[in-house]
């Protein structure tokens, strides 16, 4: 009889460019069985060899073969020690080399995506930000997104305490307002900053599931264009999902179809064309929910002044000071500092 595990899920990771063909894997799923929460509390007495394994065998069969299932916490010692006793030096040389490369590719991946634009869905934000980066780099560009995609409106918080979620929205304010500082031009300053701290309030008032999934409370932006040129439109399946849901649960069995989503997209323009020709203010009734909930929820949150301390007028004081951040509180948001100091940006 399976265990339910899901107090120690901690979230997904996209990894589209590792393996091919019937061996490709496009998700990192991650367990964490630690024996004490981040206060030193202890949750769990460490697990048996048995009990290990049965958790391993009960998780990985709830997932596909396009998924890598992985497991980590010093509750599960006995996972790794057992181990350790089933692979002759041949394997073990081959699986390290295997998860040296899965790593890589990862990297690979993050990176990728990090050029990519970022919005929060809320207009005035997006173009605010888009328009200030119009003329920067690649790399500067690639910096500002990933504060939006990695600092505030992270997918998945299941990895993180509340506390250090709000702590890691902190950081990307200091992030952005070392972009201000050293490469956003000087007449987009004041709107940059101003946009990012919205983008950083929407993300304070975000509310997460009991999974970790997060939900900011705003339609999902669509945009056409770039830069300054930057226009929205309606996201006509997010518009299905929160306006209509019984054709949403619909539209979602369509994606079982092999046809390459023909069917799906098919469905769903003439889902939007009939629905705004019967109810034509079912489009506007979509988009006030979201400025309804930007002014009820977003507009006078307090941010986090965890990282308020760090210097931003260089990249090796920024650098510097986070180090020594980092040295004070070792065991606080580990994870995202090491990420972020590991970073090439930073390099000066």
């Amino acid at each position: 009889m399976n265990i339910d595990y899901s107090q120690f899920y901690r979230g997904t990771t996209n990894i589209p460019s590792y393996g091919s063909g019937a061996y490709k894997k496009d998700t990192l799923v991650k367990y964490e069985f630690n024996t004490t929460d981040e206060h030193g509390n202890k949750v769990m007495d460490k697990m048996s060899r048995e009990e290990t394994l049965q958790a391993v065998k009960d998780i990985r069969s709830q997932y596909g073969d396009s998924v890598i299932v992985e497991f980590s916490g010093d509750g599960m010692a006995a996972h790794a020690e057992g181990r350790k006793g089933w692979m002759v030096p041949e394997d073990k040389e081959a699986v390290e080399a295997r998860n040296a490369a899965f790593q890589k590719d990862i990297v690979q991946v993050d990176k990728s995506l990090n050029n990519l634009p970022a919005y929060s869905g809320m207009y005035g934000a997006d173009k605010a930000v888009a328009s200030a980066l119009e003329n920067c780099s690649k790399e500067e560009q690639g910096f500002v997104y990933d504060i939006i995609r990695q600092n505030f409106l992270v997918g998945n918080s299941g990895s993180m305490t509340e506390e250090e979620r709000q702590a890691n929205i902190s950081l990307g304010m200091k992030k952005a307002e070392y972009a201000a500082e050293n490469f956003i031009p000087e007449d987009s300053r004041d709107a940059f900053l101003e946009a990012m701290e919205s983008i950083a309030k929407l993300a304070s008032a975000g509310k997460a599931d009991s999974y970790g999934n997060m939900d900011y409370g705003v339609a999902k932006g669509r945009y056409l264009g770039h830069g300054s040129n930057l226009v929205q439109t309606t996201n006509a399946l997010d518009m299905m999902r929160t306006m209509d849901k019984d054709a949403y649960a619909e539209y979602q069995k369509m994606g079982g179809k092999d046809d390459g989503g023909l069917s799906s997209l098919k469905y769903l323009t003439n889902w939007y064309a009939g629905t705004v020709k019967k109810n034509p203010s079912m489009v506007d009734n979509y988009e006030k929910q979201s400025e309804e909930y930007v002014e009820k929820n977003v507009k006078n949150q307090k941010l986090d002044k965890t990282f308020a301390g760090l210097k931003t007028g260089s990249k090796a004081a920024f650098f510097e000071s986070l180090r020594m951040f980092q040295s004070s509180n070792p065991n606080f948001l580990s994870s995202i500092i090491n990420r972020e100091l590991a970073s090439k940006f930073w390099e000066f």
